[in-house]
């Protein structure tokens, strides 16, 4: 690990054709709230020879991106007609390899996953997704497209008392969320509708997660201060 006082935070970039050619992408944004927060960023890719294992073990702490869809084969279940964005298949297995690396890692190990790395975290943790909100879930609101909607906290939990108590108004970009949380887990945040905007596992030092989008709004209660939580947990000696 690093014995910079900036914590090594590695985020893993996304990977498609874009018609030509593959490339890999980013939002700048995910590297710009990391630095703001205090974090050195750390790009992972989904084509490294290296084993996810060793790529966790060169960083401090691991943010999991947004991105499209995981296919519902990739953990034995059945698409069924539903609308999908599907990530190209190295980035979903990258996504899903990575996921279950850091879940097997110390619990000191501190993890933030962002909408799709919510997702994935928490499917191969033993939970459900919802693949589709608007053809499963009859009383869905809006989710897609930067929608802005109420992210409201469970009382007494983690986020709770960071947002001492409020609720917040949010962009999220996603048709896909948790349906269930895996075993052990804490449902942090609700959306009105009764989607699970966030959650945590309080057996790690820091495993938190979240549906909506920190880094595209920074200064709001759910932006900075989130990466600045994962900032805060990776310094550790």
């Amino acid at each position: 690990m690093g014995h910079d006082s900036r914590p090594r935070i590695g985020i893993d970039v996304d990977h498609e054709h874009d018609g030509r050619r593959w490339v890999y992408k980013l939002p700048t944004r995910y590297v710009e709230i990391v630095r703001r927060a205090g974090g050195t960023p750390v790009l992972l890719v989904p084509d490294d020879p290296r084993a996810p294992e060793s790529l966790l073990s060169e960083i401090d702490g691991l943010l999991m991106t947004g991105g499209d869809d995981i296919h519902p084969h990739a953990v034995g279940r059945s698409l069924d007609g539903r609308p999908t964005r599907l990530l190209s298949v190295q980035r979903e297995r990258f996504v899903l390899a990575l996921a279950r690396a850091a879940l097997a890692t110390d619990h000191s190990f501190p993890i933030l996953g962002v909408c799709l790395g919510c997702q994935a975290l928490a499917v191969v943790g033993g939970g459900e997704l919802w693949w589709d909100l608007y053809t499963d879930h009859e009383n869905a609101a809006e989710h897609r497209g930067g929608a802005r909607h109420a992210v409201i906290p469970e009382r007494g939990g983690r986020l709770d008392a960071l947002w001492s108590g409020s609720t917040q108004e949010l962009v999220s970009h996603h048709h896909q969320a948790v349906r269930s949380v895996p075993p052990g887990i804490t449902i942090e945040a609700r959306a009105s509708d009764g989607v699970i905007e966030s959650y945590s596992d309080p057996a790690r030092a820091f495993l938190f997660a979240v549906q909506w989008h920190p880094e595209v709004q920074p200064d709001t209660p759910g932006g900075l201060p989130i990466v600045h939580s994962l900032v805060e947990a990776a310094r550790r000696p």
